[in-house]
């Protein structure tokens, strides 16, 4: 398994279209899994229309993603 986990974080949301400032990609090391936890490998990440509803600021069936927190795939 990998040693370094790959995370991208939402930096600003866009007013029109995502471009390259909008993700920060942050790299870190994998954690260790603790008591009653797995570690999983993820192989592939959907992109699909809700992420884009889930950057705006506007609630939809489920809270946006905030600045600087982990965006949902």
């Amino acid at each position: 398994m990998p040693e370094t986990n790959r995370r991208f974080l939402l930096r600003e949301r866009p007013l029109k279209r995502i471009g390259p400032d909008t993700f920060e990609l942050v790299e870190e090391d994998v954690p260790e899994a603790g008591d009653g936890e797995a570690l999983v490998r993820t192989e592939y990440v959907s992109l699909d229309p809700t992420n884009r509803a889930w950057i705006n600021d506007t609630p939809t069936y489920l809270p946006p993603v905030g600045i600087g927190e982990v965006m949902r795939a």
